[in-house]
């Protein structure tokens, strides 16, 4: 477990930079330069086209990695080929689709975010490139050649996207040139990683399909379907409010919502990085049917995230009110004051429940995922069709809270049910009582200086706190042994054990 810890925490580091290029871009930037409004048609182009993903992707890039060891080292570039002929016919009739329902989603943007309509084309642009780029990345994986794809996706998107907000910040474009750019940034990074595979000569492409029989049909097929259905509920849950938002209040709430909810998405990023970590330890524990050491591992992983999103919890919700008062507009984003709170809280409840829907995954049981995934899709666009009209962007962040929080709870419950394991320990009780007194003193600790200025001594201090409590009651051990070493190294001091 030590070593998960160390490798999640650099990697965790990693994917930090690629946010705080996020959080340069989503709260300053765009505040800075765009109207709200303009801010939630920016964001619907891809919010719709991730949501449309999944179907023109059709799981073909989930079903390569499943099949590519089976395969014989012959067959692997017609496989490819096969895969990328499917992806290629679905995305011609998604968008053939969706030119036919055109007067559709005119109307139902008519009222709300009519500058919407003309963006259509290039949320298709976006459709077509995330889902060939899914592929590829896939691809890339099998063949272990990931940095330069994770380059693109964590990095290169992110920068374009700035560098988009920036020419217009500078009078260079014009904000539709820069809406229009957002295709094109997706349709590079496709033709980079397409370049670079065929540059290398690491991708062949093969049309003779000749192994291609009735029984791989059926197993494709079947695979294929259920990561196409995981995948859409996915982007569904992730992405539907920003929709039922711009058509049921209007782009500039929208603009307001996605703001809020970028701010609190920080809390959840050590659990993504984790997994990539965890994710084979746990699998070959369940090779071996070690059950036990599977919820040693489920208990472990659960007290140390849970340190650490407690910690951003408190960062995030104490210094809310300065980073309102910092950011541009900020008199206008604190309408989504109890979206980032809200938020904050289902994504700590996340990373305490540790890595339940992980567990079910590697499990015979797996299923069970995309079965409860669906349902949580479909509870959070019936809550978000009633609340929003009720609550406002409100009501939007109570959907999300009841279904996630739901959602949460009957993975625990199955898990608990099938495997008797729990991700809780004895020690979550006083790791909540000192999160409780950290976070007071955050929130009553009010100097009258600069907002930033305010940030910086209001984190330290809390920071300070907190770690000096973790450590001395010993809430995890590997996190002690993780600020241990990093003392030992770095300040060559030696805390005592």
């Amino acid at each position: 477990m030590g070593v998960v810890i160390k490798q999640s925490f650099w990697g965790t580091a990693v994917a930090y930079m690629g946010v705080l290029i996020g959080y340069i871009n989503v709260l300053y930037l765009r505040p800075e330069f765009f109207q709200l409004s303009q801010i939630g048609i920016f964001t619907l182009i891809t919010a719709n086209a991730m949501i449309v993903s999944p179907l023109s992707s059709l799981g073909m890039g989930s079903s390569y990695i499943k099949f590519f060891p089976s395969l014989k080292k012959e067959d692997r570039p017609a496989f490819f080929t096969m895969l990328l002929v499917f992806v290629l016919i679905a995305n011609a009739l998604i968008l053939l689709i969706g030119f036919s329902l055109k007067p559709w989603i005119a109307a139902r943007y008519e009222e709300t975010a009519p500058a919407y309509i003309q963006y259509l084309s290039i949320t298709g642009i976006v459709v077509v490139s995330n889902s060939l780029f899914d592929l590829l990345f896939n691809y890339s994986r099998t063949i272990m050649r990931v940095i330069f794809p994770t380059f693109i996706r964590d990095i290169y998107l992110r920068v374009g996207s700035l560098l988009l907000v920036l020419g217009f910040a500078l009078g260079w474009w014009s904000f539709n040139t820069a809406a229009t750019g957002l295709g094109f940034v997706y349709l590079i990074a496709v033709v980079m990683l397409f370049g670079q595979l065929l540059t290398n000569h690491q991708l062949k492409l093969d049309f003779s399909f000749h192994f291609f029989n009735a029984k791989w049909r059926n197993q494709l097929f079947r695979f294929a379907s259920y990561s196409m259905l995981l995948a859409l509920s996915f982007a569904v849950i992730n992405n539907i409010t920003y929709e039922q938002i711009t058509a049921q209040l209007g782009a500039e709430l929208n603009g307001i919502y996605v703001t809020c909810f970028f701010i609190a998405l920080v809390v959840e990023m050590p659990k993504r990085n984790m997994i990539k970590v965890m994710g084979p330890v746990i699998s070959l524990e369940f090779e071996r049917k070690n059950i036990p050491e599977v919820g040693k591992l489920y208990k472990r992983s659960s007290i140390t995230l849970s340190v650490i999103g407690i910690l951003l919890f408190i960062g995030i919700v104490t210094n809310l009110k300065d980073l309102f008062a910092f950011i541009p507009k900020g008199e206008a984003f604190q309408q989504g004051y109890w979206v980032v709170v809200g938020v904050c809280g289902v994504k700590l409840a996340l990373m305490m429940s540790s890595f339940a829907g992980e567990i079910i995954n590697f499990s015979n049981r797996y299923y069970y995922n995309l079965l409860y995934q669906l349902i949580i899709a479909v509870l959070l666009v019936t809550l978000n069709y009633f609340l929003l009209s009720i609550y406002g962007i409100n009501g939007a962040v109570m959907s999300y809270c009841l279904a996630l929080f739901l959602h949460i709870a009957i993975k625990l419950g199955f898990v608990w049910k099938h495997f008797r394991i729990h991700p809780f320990m004895r020690s979550h009780a006083p790791l909540i009582l000192i999160g409780v007194l950290t976070g007071l003193l955050g929130y009553y600790f009010q100097p009258d200086i600069h907002p930033a200025l305010s940030i910086v001594i209001r984190s330290t201090l809390v920071l300070i706190v907190y770690l000096i409590l973790i450590y001395r009651f010993r809430i995890s051990s590997d996190i002690n042994r993780l600020i241990h070493s990093t003392f030992e190294r770095f300040l060559h001091i030696n805390l005592p054990t």
